[in-house]
């Protein structure tokens, strides 16, 4: 297969494809950090749940610490899971997305171009 000419609506192809490919590893990487503070609730509320009851200190805004009771700490390490779970259900639903597009990308592009484009992820 000799050189191929790549046409205006190829050339559009391609840079969708790119932009798809940077909103991935955006995507990704944002899934990421929700992923380590989901981690960070989870074993906070098992560090609650070993606790003997007492008050415990609670960071908020990440500057101010506020004195409340076990009870109120685990329900709000418990609801700010359900609240990460949800973004990271909504990343996940994104990055799917950007994947289906990106296979159908790749059908096209490279039944044009064969080996002569490389569309890496």
């Amino acid at each position: 297969m000799g050189d191929v000419e790549v046409r205006k609506e190829d050339q559009l192809l391609i840079n969708e494809f790119g932009r798809l490919n940077a909103k991935m590893h955006e995507r990704k990487a944002d899934r990421a950090v929700l992923q380590k503070s989901l981690e960070e609730f989870d074993d906070a509320t098992t560090e609650l749940a070993m606790g003997d009851g007492d008050d415990v200190k609670l960071m908020l805004g990440g500057e101010s610490f506020v004195d409340v009771g076990e009870d109120f700490a685990t329900e709000y390490c418990e609801a700010e899971q359900e609240k990460i779970q949800a973004e990271m259900d909504h990343e996940d639903a994104e990055i799917e997305k950007i994947a289906a597009r990106q296979k159908e990308l790749k059908v096209v592009l490279y039944g044009r171009f064969g080996s002569q484009i490389n569309l890496e992820e």
